[in-house]
């Protein structure tokens, strides 16, 4: 693939699909397989991306910060969503991360092996740890604007 520009990313995109490979070849899919997900790049070089389990359940409070421990514990482990800025390096696209709800990430930098096609982009991890396996993730997304 040629080099990637860094305008050929911008826009909202929706995620089709988030499967991941083990060691082995085996593909699981972390959130489902009605996962769902929103992905942003601007043109002056921000992102924001958030993952979801479709179909999370509500919890027993309309408290924002409210709920049993084991209720935020489910809608933590259901749920990721960063933000910061990125850069294209060829056919790589580095999400370097200011905000998180994973804190370890904030400060770090997370590299995505980028496949674009008109109106469909797939975002390929190095491998990573995964709910305590080592994967490597694929995450489909289409373009909504």
């Amino acid at each position: 693939m040629p080099e990637l520009a860094l305008d050929e990313l911008v826009g909202r995109w929706r995620l089709l699909s988030w499967s991941a490979r083990d060691e082995d070849g085996e593909v699981t899919y972390p959130f489902g397989e009605k996962a769902e997900g929103t992905l942003v790049y601007t043109a002056d070089g921000w992102l924001t991306v958030a993952l979801a389990v479709g179909d999370r359940p509500n919890l027993s409070t309309e408290d924002l910060i409210g709920g049993s421990d084991d209720e935020r514990a489910e809608a933590f482990s259901t749920y990721i969503a960063y933000s910061g800025t990125y850069e294209v390096e060829g056919d790589v696209v580095v999400h370097r991360i200011t905000m998180s709800l994973f804190p370890n990430w904030v400060g770090s930098e997370r590299r995505r092996h980028v496949d674009l096609s008109a109106d469909e982009l797939v975002l390929t991890t190095p491998p990573m740890e995964v709910g305590g396996d080592v994967l490597v993730s694929e995450l489909r997304w289409t373009r909504e604007e």
